[in-house]
């Protein structure tokens, strides 16, 4: 991911799990990046929230964004 969007992709994140945390509504959190992401950057991104997952995607190349906030997983990509 370029450096410029991936910056810009983690302050989304957290900042939707700031919001969404408290009351562990993970797919709230998840909705709110990925709506945020397809404005930003176009359509076709996925975005999954949780905690204890795993995961195997096909996804464009230089599009993939993987972070935890504290025991919390994020996992964004374009499709």
């Amino acid at each position: 991911m370029p450096t410029e969007m991936g910056n810009e992709a983690v302050e989304v994140c957290t900042m939707a799990l700031d919001k969404f945390q408290a009351g562990r509504d993970y797919e709230g959190a998840s909705v709110l990046i990925k709506n945020t992401l397809d404005k930003k950057f176009g359509a076709s991104w996925q975005c999954a929230v949780g905690e204890g997952f795993g995961f195997d995607i096909s996804c464009q190349q230089k599009f993939l964004l993987h972070l935890y906030y504290g025991k919390v997983g994020i996992l964004c990509y374009k499709s």
